[in-house]
């Protein structure tokens, strides 16, 4: 998840920093809608901030393409949309109805995404009261799933955590604070595939052995995913799969 924002015209970016030892240049890039910025830990925010002036121009224009790209991955809840769940497309069905609150059910033996709108708001533009909705139905299902598999792999790896929650997140599928064994999750890995879901809670509790991403962290994660770089690459390739 991105740790500040800057604002470049009427836009606010969230903008992601890391700080490396061995390193004397900057580099931006974008994963997603977040700017990615790498630098020198002994470069100042001063000067940070002076070379992201020259380049506001560029990154403006980048962020405008970006957004634009993705509004079109959107979900804009019609008949016939598609929607991830364990890795699986769900064809959504919107039906209107005479009850007073929108209901979300998944009918996981047909395949089918049901969203039941109140009558009153057929004329309506329901997408945003249905975005909430829907990312409060996935944050229920992610919960299930997260309250079977995590004690799993707690227990497996003889790793301890203390707490976790459920997030409204997709720049970033999990993390953790090692000092307080807590864990967070984005409320969208239920659309992904169970090998894929359970490879990021190994990811998220091998952190708390090691903190960063060096080769005894990677080897911890090998050991309980072998194929952990491939699933990685997937995940990579696939984050359309939980635009909404």
């Amino acid at each position: 998840m991105a740790n500040t924002y800057i604002k470049i015209k009427e836009k606010e970016i969230p903008v992601m920093i890391r700080n490396y030892r061995h390193t004397n240049c900057i580099t931006m890039y974008f994963r997603g809608n977040v700017l990615n910025i790498s630098k020198s830990k002994y470069l100042s925010n001063k000067k940070m901030l002076e070379f992201i002036q020259q380049k506001e121009e560029q990154i403006y224009e980048q962020y405008l393409k970006i957004m634009s790209k993705e509004n079109d991955k959107m979900k804009h809840w019609y008949t016939g949309e598609k929607i991830s769940y364990k890795g699986e497309d769900f064809c959504i069905q919107i039906e209107y109805v005479s009850k007073k609150r929108i209901k979300i059910i998944l009918d996981e033996e047909t395949k089918r995404f049901i969203i039941e709108i109140p009558e009153m708001l057929k004329d309506e533009d329901n997408k945003a009261i249905i975005d909430k909705y829907v990312k409060r139905f996935l944050c229920v299902k992610t919960k299930e799933y997260l309250e079977k598999r995590l004690p799993y792999w707690s227990q497996k790896m003889q790793v301890l955590y203390y707490e976790y929650k459920v997030r409204d997140a997709r720049s970033k599928y999990g993390s953790c604070i090692p000092s307080k064994r807590a864990l967070h999750f984005s409320n969208r890995l239920i659309m992904l595939p169970e090998d894929k879901i359970d490879a990021i809670i190994v990811h998220e509790l091998s952190h708390m052995v090691f903190a960063n991403h060096s080769s005894n962290f990677y080897n911890l994660v090998q050991q309980y995913i072998p194929n952990y770089f491939e699933i990685d690459k997937w995940l990579k390739k696939n984050v359309k799969r939980v635009m909404i």
